[in-house]
């Protein structure tokens, strides 16, 4: 069962932030590796997408206070950073939409990654 806390545990938090540091490191690597392959945009993009889904943490930890559903604002939440990452994609370029909602993708792994570690050592 899900339940939604009033307030965020300590170590929650802490994950949170090892993830975006993690996701931000991420980030200028696929910049510099793209612009050494002579496509910045396409690292631009896949950055962005890293960054973007890095946020999406921090904005669960803020959701789980309000009064909705855990399904619902997960919803929310998915469906309006892949509709920021669509749009940040067609500014970017068409050909890079995809690298954008990649990197979104690639940061819940990262998450995912952290959370099932946190799990593990428990």
């Amino acid at each position: 069962m899900i339940r939604n806390n009033v307030s965020s545990p300590p170590a929650g938090a802490h994950m949170i932030r090892q993830v975006a540091i993690v996701c931000v490191v991420l980030a200028a690597v696929a910049i510099i590796v793209f612009s050494v392959l002579n496509r910045p945009l396409s690292g631009v993009a896949l950055a962005v997408g890293l960054l973007l889904g890095a946020g999406n943490g921090f904005l669960a930890a803020r959701f789980l206070r309000l009064p909705l559903p855990f399904v619902a604002s997960s919803l929310a939440r998915l469906v309006t950073l892949s509709m920021i990452g669509v749009g940040i994609g067609f500014a970017l370029g068409v050909a890079n939409i995809w690298l954008v909602i990649l990197g979104v993708g690639a940061s819940q792994f990262v998450l995912v990654a952290f959370a099932v570690r946190a799990v593990a050592r428990q």
